[in-house]
């Protein structure tokens, strides 16, 4: 989400530092198509907020950041992630029971569900219980677990064994990062356990992901794609090789992009 003390362009430079790491000023001067003195003026309001640290020619975030993260990817790609939302909760029919992983597009397909009725949704992710859990017609449970305050989720095995407790109609989860041959990734083994125990206690089973999450630098294999019933993103791969892994997997994929609307 973007922090309404800053600009868009202020919100854009923290997101881009939260998704890859520290920032050249020249190049974002560059991108930006500005003089390095107006973006050292975006990053002196960051780093006086605390939002930021300087380096030398660069930026980067705070040693020890708060929240930021979740918020930087949140504010990332938030328009294709809007998109994808959409598109998955006018698939998913009133009545339905629905399990809600972590990340922050499922957090955009929350948001889309709003206008739902006779949901049960079953969550680990505390950003949806907020969305979801003042909509009258919805009946959430928000699973136990181990708070993580950067990702602002539940994980462990509590949070497992109560996704074991139910069985959903659809399961909405994301990604760390989509891998050819290995399929789905994300950056810690806990987060691939809850992913998969979620799959395994669902019958139609999106997986929602933007095309930057094919660059993506997460390590932990989760699941291959042939798992998921359901690929939402927002455009096609360009490599050929991710194109044909998605087609061989027989997943079926929703181009969820501006065009697609």
């Amino acid at each position: 989400m973007s922090d309404p003390r800053l600009s868009d362009r202020q919100n854009d430079i923290l997101a881009r530092i939260g998704a890859r790491g520290a920032q050249q000023i020249d190049l974002l001067a560059q991108d930006y198509g500005l003089t390095p003195q107006s973006i050292r003026r975006d990053i002196n309001v960051l780093c006086a907020l605390g939002l930021a640290r300087r380096l030398h020619g660069g930026v980067d975030l705070p040693v020890m950041a708060q929240n930021t993260p979740i918020n930087a990817r949140a504010s990332l790609h938030s328009r294709a992630k809007r998109l994808i939302g959409g598109h998955v909760a006018r698939d998913i029919p009133n009545g339905s029971t629905v399990f809600m992983g972590i990340g922050t597009t499922v957090r955009f397909v929350a948001e889309a569900l709003r206008g739902h009725t006779g949901l049960t949704v079953v969550t680990n992710n505390v950003d949806v219980a907020l969305i979801l859990g003042d909509v009258e017609g919805i009946e959430l449970y928000l699973t136990g677990g181990v708070w993580r305050t950067n990702d602002r989720d539940l994980v462990g095995s509590d949070t497992i064994g109560y996704f074991e407790k139910f069985h959903a109609t659809h399961a909405v989860v994301g990604a760390g990062g989509l891998h050819p041959t290995s399929g789905v990734l994300d950056f810690s083994y806990e987060e691939a356990q809850i992913t998969n125990a979620i799959l395994l206690n669902s019958r139609n089973r999106y997986l929602v992901a933007d095309a930057s999450k094919w660059l993506g630098t997460a390590a932990v294999r989760v699941a291959p794609f042939s798992k998921f019933t359901c690929f939402a993103t927002d455009l096609l791969p360009l490599d050929q090789e991710n194109k044909e892994s998605l087609t061989q997997s027989g997943i079926h994929v929703m181009l969820c992009g501006p065009q697609n609307r």
